[in-house]
């Protein structure tokens, strides 16, 4: 009996490297590598947490941090809103954000509209694909990162795969340069079912790593985006 082939598709892309970095060791290296050909070197990070990447202010940037709410030199900004600051980025750090977005195709829309053209944007999500997050949805029926207590506690609220996270930047006018997995591929031994990781991992790159990081350049101007 003949059975036609399914169509899956294009293929995936994949990451260029598995890396060991956190986020936090990753983006601003990755600013500095790109620092000549940004347009600016002003910087804006919106969900800046404890700010401790303001010490790029030492660094010959200019770091503007955004959070929730305003506090000390910290601005609110929601990204449901546009950008409260009028001045345009020449970079913008988003370092596991995204995930917490109700909206995530319209908090893209407001940051590149903050963005210079041809300014960049770091940004960093947990791996849905990573091995670990594999297994736990094969035994429990959801993502690692994305259970009823990652909603609860952390406001995990958007699942952020890869190609889904690629198309909702290339309707904000953003256009995926470089994709890599951070904090390191799975050891034997050094985890649970860490076999099973290991060899999900050989087979597939985008499954090391329990982060993953895309930089994206501002191309054009922005797209309608469905909220």
């Amino acid at each position: 009996m003949f059975v036609p082939k399914r169509d899956r598709g294009p293929e995936p892309r994949l990451p260029i490297a598995n890396l060991t970095e956190d986020r936090y060791i990753f983006a601003p290296a990755k600013l500095r590598e790109l620092a000549a050909k940004l347009p600016s070197r002003v910087v804006f990070e919106p969900g800046a947490g404890d700010a401790r990447l303001r010490v790029l202010n030492n660094e010959g940037f200019t770091w503007h941090g955004f959070d929730l709410e305003a506090r000390d030199d910290l601005l609110c900004w929601d990204l449901i809103n546009p950008c409260p600051v009028e001045e345009k980025a020449g970079a913008v750090m988003l370092l596991d954000v995204i995930e917490h977005c109700p909206s995530p195709g319209l908090a893209l829309k407001h940051i590149s509209a903050a963005m210079l053209p041809d300014a960049r944007l770091i940004l960093t999500t947990p791996n849905p694909r990573w091995s670990a997050s594999r297994l736990h949805n094969l035994v429990f029926g959801w993502p690692s990162g994305f259970t009823h207590l990652d909603l609860n506690q952390n406001h995990h609220v958007f699942v952020a795969w890869p190609h889904i996270l690629e198309r909702l930047l290339n309707y904000a006018g953003l256009e995926v340069e470089e994709y890599v997995t951070l904090d390191g591929k799975s050891r034997l031994f050094r985890h649970r079912l860490s076999f099973a990781r290991v060899l999900i991992e050989l087979l597939d790159k985008s499954a090391c790593g329990m982060s993953f990081a895309f930089v994206a350049r501002k191309t054009s101007n922005l797209r309608a985006v469905q909220k």
